[in-house]
């Protein structure tokens, strides 16, 4: 009996030591796991030195999102004031382009700064932003268009979407009587140093203003511009201010991406032709086609080459 006691006494300390052990390699993986695991605050990336405001438009009743890229040596209180680029389809490019401006600006170089300002819209996704791009983008309407994207942004959004065609003339009249006093209340943009720039449908509504109201911007850049709407309509447009015009004082930069086909390679060729030949006082023309770039990888150069064709 007396050595029976020792015995389960090292017992119950082997146990013991044991149940310690276990406790504390399962304490050891738990912390491991812990630490492979970390958890990181997240927040949504911003675009360096950019502000954005709603800006309710009386004429649309809806809101717009306004993307306002200021240089690096802007300063409220200055009364220095810098030209200013107003660019269309702010949603999916616009921090493309800011970031083209910011490397152009600084470090500080010889390139004139620039504030750039996107023309967005309040989305619940992208197809939002591709139905009213074709509203607001695109000068007169074309019913079948509109069926056959409205039905992809349908079946791609899993909702019923509306899509209207031909609201050139109103979107323009929203820039000129909405968004440009807005700015120019709010930031020191010239009012005599404005851009508009835009691609692809952005490029149509361009053409389209610059036809229409040339008075209103003095630089335009047009890239890979849907030219083959509406069968051309853009050339007539042009002939019809030809009409009553010998005078069309704007810089223009039109870009394309070689592989974009042959048919808008050749109409961008007319268009450039149509304009050379009217013989438009103060009017500059500079027409880039880019080697093996489709009409989407063409983007970044071509809006690079489009401030420095414009601003140079």
């Amino acid at each position: 009996m007396k050595k029976l006691f020792p015995l389960v006494i090292k017992c119950q300390i082997v146990i013991f030591c044991m149940l310690l052990q276990a406790i504390g390699i399962n304490s050891f993986s738990q912390t491991v796991k812990a630490k492979e695991v970390p958890v990181f605050k997240k927040s949504l990336a911003t675009v360096p030195y950019t502000e954005s405001v709603i800006l309710h438009s009386k004429l649309f009743d809806q809101d717009f999102e306004i993307m306002v890229h200021l240089p690096t040596t802007y300063h409220p209180d200055s009364s220095r004031v810098f030209p200013v680029m107003y660019v269309t389809d702010a949603n999916r490019s616009f921090p493309m382009i800011a970031n083209i401006s910011f490397l152009l600006g600084f470090p500080r170089t010889d390139f004139p700064e620039v504030i750039v300002v996107g023309v967005g819209y309040k989305i619940r996704g992208l197809e939002d932003w591709s139905a009213w791009r074709t509203r607001d983008l695109t000068p007169t309407n074309v019913p079948t268009t509109d069926k056959n994207t409205r039905e992809m942004l349908s079946r791609l959004s899993g909702r019923e979407m509306t899509v209207n065609s031909g609201g050139a003339e109103k979107f323009l009249n929203f820039i000129v009587s909405e968004l440009i006093p807005f700015i120019e209340s709010g930031y020191h943009v010239s009012r005599t140093d404005r851009t508009l720039a835009g691609y692809s449908y952005g490029g149509l509504f361009c053409l389209y203003a610059l036809f229409k109201h040339p008075e209103l911007f003095n630089k335009y850049y047009a890239g890979s511009p849907s030219i083959t709407w509406d069968n051309g309509i853009l050339f007539r447009i042009e002939e019809e201010y030809a009409g009553s015009h010998s005078d069309l004082n704007a810089k223009l930069f039109i870009s394309a991406g070689s592989l974009e086909g042959g048919a808008t390679l050749q109409n961008l060729r007319k268009m450039e032709s149509q304009l050379l030949s009217r013989n438009y006082q103060n009017l500059t023309v500079d027409f880039q086609v880019f080697e093996d770039e489709s009409h989407v990888t063409c983007m970044p150069a071509a809006y690079m080459r489009a401030f420095v064709t414009l601003y140079k």
